[in-house]
């Protein structure tokens, strides 16, 4: 039964070191930690706590008196500390004293309570006891003369979002003095968690830690699986404090295409694309200002981008280090490189020890993962010599020693060794330091390769055409053929993950291959001569999950939809990449373009998008003058519209109506009409563009399509609108309003709200504007939709304006000019009309001092930041005006 949270004093310890113990000592340990469990119970039950659990070398208890918590843990440390009641080992324990509310049930407590406690006992070193800030509230002023408290500051614990206030416990007959607590500054950082413990790498983490103070390019160096990407995260985490901006790794592994490179750092960083502003210059000037750590994880195969990114950062970032992990150096002036080995193994197992052995990094690696998979494994007298004759042919290579322990699911110790010993032989030559280590990982693969039957090569072959990972179902649909029948492939790629080939994320049900392991596979689909075969199923897969989700883009699935997008879009641009190979590549490769051209709009990755677009439409295969490449050049016509590019948007948007016209198919016409009616109206052709715009809406109302109406509805309210004709805007907008709550479109119901919003501003109705943006800001909420966000903030700093709140109009406008990359879309020029005069009116109203103070606090604060308060704000907002800025357009 659980029973309402109380404030109660949890004591939290753990063994320093007991690992180790129970490898050299494992009889006298089970003394030891008897003697310690009895020692822990004595010193809290006298003091009026309970013992809530035991946690295998550890303790958790419970007290009402923070003072009794105190003297128990200090009583429990000088009993620890005596050898003879402890089995005559040297026991050493960390503590953790903390105070909150708890909840209690059956007899135990749960809550952040215990969880902060236990991570403030993490902190602490063997034989420290840690006192948070609450206990130490209650307690100044009672506690006995021999107790005193030493003030540590308030320390960032591991995992945990804020700082905790700290005090070390001082008593004459415990230790004093101890290094540095082993806490993790919570800095912004997206280091990703690991699964498995960090082993056998001190001394290179240690060096590589002095490497990297001493230059701001750091390069990792070594071959395929050697453990660079695990050294460097780690390196990051250690490292954390130093960069108060935050260390963010950036995983190049699945991109193929050098150009992306810049793209993946500044998605990494939340720097979206800026209309006329170059990636890499918006990734600089993001760095310019900042005290930051950029982990770039394997650039072998995109070094010239990499090494451009770098000499750039490195030129204009004072305060930014580079951390970068290669096969080889990116050879950027200023750059120091650290070479990474492979672990350290015993020289001769056969006379070594069980203990000396299992002091072997490489030898840790192996327990430590065998014992993974098979429970209770250890390394002893009768199987360290095998166990380090294991981890000596494999060179202390960390993945091949992983991949090696993964086989205790199936076969014994020795036999692992035999294999692997008649393997390398072959390869070896007798020359084994002749050779390159990749390889020697390599030979590994190739034995993992041997062992597998036809069926799962087939299918582990086959994996390798995935970039960005898979699921079951992706798998289904483009590996099974011949060997590889579709209902087999759930055990077969059961068995390839058992066998360490393939690594399965659970929590988000896919699977990937390690980017080693993935060129190795990719080398045996070439050598089948089932690649093109494997393409064309790629492609078509693809080509099908986009168009099917397409139409999802648009409507209250829209959010959703653009999340799985987002995960397999690595996947997506591979086959707009394979498209050229593929059968009928050249209208697959239009059709897959047109089929993300929204996903790209919602994303604000234009720049991306035009690009993808332009090659698809030079492709071989795509110059015929059929409907396809129609579709992708309105596409492509309308983001160069939507980015100011209007010549060039003219340009494709004719050539697409001309083709659109010659095949009669009037819903393209519609379609086409309208971005190029923006066009011209933004090359100040004020008569085309409304010629185009009216012939558009005729030509939709004819066809009957919902969508169309409310499209070109909007087109034409907008050249009213733009021309001062309100009045003659206004119904449109109630018309457009009106068909997307038909359609069931929040997206498109936000944009005719986004106008008719306007609207009631230029003409006095703040009432109305303000019911308006409150439901624009509850769908930008619900669909995730930035360009409606985006727009919700650019009125709201309208309206914010026109009713005299200047500081929240140009706080709000900081942020729309800080986010304007989040669309990469310029403003349309009838809502610029709008928006300029009332922003200069604010900032006259302010005075130039204060007017730059508040829309430089809303670029620093961001776009989340300011919806919050736009929706806060527009909740009270009055309905009258305090000043009366001219509003124009």
């Amino acid at each position: 039964m659980e029973t309402p949270g109380a404030v109660a004093t949890f004591v939290f310890t753990d063994l320093e070191g007991s690992s180790r113990l129970w490898e050299r000592e494992p009889a006298r340990m089970q003394l030891a930690l008897a003697a310690h469990d009895r020692l822990a119970r004595e010193a809290v039950e006298a003091r009026a706590g309970r013992v809530l659990k035991s946690t295998g070398d550890g303790m958790c208890a419970v007290f009402d008196d923070p003072l009794h918590a105190v003297e128990a843990a200090v009583a429990f440390q000088n009993a620890l500390a005596d050898p003879e009641r402890t089995a005559g080992l040297e026991l050493r324990a960390r503590c953790g004293v903390h105070l909150g509310v708890a909840q209690q049930r059956d007899n135990d407590y749960f809550g952040n309570t215990l969880n902060r406690a236990a991570r403030i006992m993490g902190a602490a070193h063997g034989g420290q006891v840690l006192v948070s800030q609450p206990v130490v509230d209650l307690v100044r002023g009672r506690l006995p003369e021999a107790i005193a408290l030493r003030d540590l500051g308030s320390v960032r614990l591991r995992d945990l979002a804020q700082a905790e206030r700290l005090y070390q416990l001082l008593h004459p007959t415990l230790r004093a003095d101890f290094p540095a607590l082993r806490s993790l500054e919570a800095t912004p950082n997206n280091l990703p968690l690991q699964a498995t413990s960090f082993v056998g790498r001190e001394r290179e983490l240690r060096e590589a830690r002095e490497a990297l103070a001493r230059t701001r390019l750091l390069t990792l160096v070594g071959a395929g699986g050697i453990g660079k990407t695990r050294l460097s995260l780690q390196l990051a985490a250690e490292v954390l404090d130093d960069y108060p901006d935050g260390a963010w790794f950036v995983e190049l592994a699945p991109i193929a295409d050098e150009r992306l490179v810049v793209q993946a750092v500044a998605t990494t960083l939340g720097i979206k694309e800026q209309p006329g502003v170059a990636p890499a210059d918006a990734v600089a000037q993001w760095a310019a200002d900042r005290r930051a750590l950029l982990l770039l994880d394997n650039c072998e195969h995109v070094l010239d981008a990499c090494a451009t990114l770098v000499a750039q950062l490195l030129r204009g970032a004072a305060g930014v280090r580079v951390l970068a992990s290669s096969r080889e150096p990116l050879r950027v002036p200023g750059e120091a490189t650290f070479p990474v080995p492979a672990l350290d193994v015993p020289d001769d197992a056969r006379g070594e020890a069980a203990a000396a052995c299992a002091d072997s990094p490489a030898v840790r690696l192996f327990a430590e993962r065998a014992a993974a998979v098979l429970p209770g494994f250890r390394v002893a007298a009768d199987n360290a010599g095998t166990v380090a004759l294991i981890c000596r042919h494999l060179d202390g290579i960390p993945l091949a020693i992983e991949l090696a322990a993964a086989r205790m699911r199936a076969l014994p110790v020795d036999t692992i060794a035999a294999r692997l010993s008649d393997r390398f032989r072959l390869l070896t030559g007798g020359s084994r330091a002749a050779l390159p280590r990749q390889q020697t990982l390599r030979a590994l693969i190739d034995w993992s390769h041997d062992l597998l039957d036809e069926p799962e090569r087939a299918l582990f072959r086959r994996l390798s055409v995935f970039a960005g990972g898979w699921t079951l179902e992706s798998a289904e649909a483009v590996c099974a053929g011949g060997e590889v029948a579709r209902d087999d492939v759930v055990e077969l790629l059961a068995g390839l993950v058992d066998k360490s080939l393939v690594v399965a994320d659970l929590r988000s049900a896919r699977y990937r291959l390690l980017e080693t392991i993935r060129q190795y596979a990719l080398e045996k689909l070439e050598a089948s001569g089932e690649r093109t075969a494997v393409h064309e199923r790629f492609v078509d897969h693809w080509l099908a999950f986009a168009e099917d989700l397409q139409p999802k883009l648009h409507g209250a699935a829209q959010g959703a939809t653009l999340a799985r997008i987002d995960v397999e879009h690595e996947n997506l641009l591979s086959a707009l990449a394979a498209c050229a190979a593929a059968s009928g590549g050249g209208t697959k490769g239009l059709r897959l373009v047109t089929a993300l051209k929204p996903y790209w709009f919602s994303r604000g990755q234009l720049r991306l998008a035009k690009r993808a677009i332009r090659e698809a439409l030079e492709a071989p295969g795509a110059q015929a003058r059929e409907r396809n490449r129609s579709t992708a050049l309105f596409g492509l016509g309308q983001y160069c519209t939507f980015s100011g590019e209007y010549d060039e948007a003219i340009g494709y948007l004719e050539e697409s109506l001309a083709i659109a016209r010659e095949l009669d198919d009037r819903d393209l016409v519609a379609a086409t009409l309208q971005p190029l009616g923006y066009a011209e109206f933004g090359r100040g052709r004020a008569d085309d563009a409304r010629r185009h715009s009216e012939e558009a809406l005729a030509i939709a109302r004819s066809v009957g399509r919902l969508d169309q109406i409310a499209s070109a509805l909007n087109a034409v309210a907008q050249l009213r609108r733009a021309a001062g004709d309100l009045a003659g805007a206004e119904p449109l907008y109630d018309e457009v309003v009106a068909v997307a709550r038909r359609l069931g479109d929040p997206e498109l119901v936000a944009v005719g709200l986004l106008n008719l919003t306007m609207v009631y501003i230029g003409r006095g109705a703040y009432s109305g504007a303000r019911v308006a943006l409150s439901e624009i800001i509850a769908i930008a909420g619900e669909t995730r939709s930035m360009p409606v966000g985006q727009s919700a903030l650019e009125v709201a700093a309208g309206l914010a304006s026109v009713l005299g709140e200047h500081d929240l109009a140009l706080r709000l406008y900081g942020a729309v000019e800080a986010n304007t990359s989040l669309t990469g879309i310029v403003r349309d020029p009838a809502d610029d009309a709008f928006l300029q005069p009332l922003i200069a009116a604010a900032r006259a109203a302010l005075g130039t001092e204060r007017a730059q103070e508040a829309e430089r606090s809303g670029r620093e604060a961001g776009y989340d930041d300011a919806i919050a308060q736009a929706r806060t704000w527009i909740a009270g907002a009055p309905a009258t005006r305090r000043a009366a800025p001219a509003v124009s357009g």
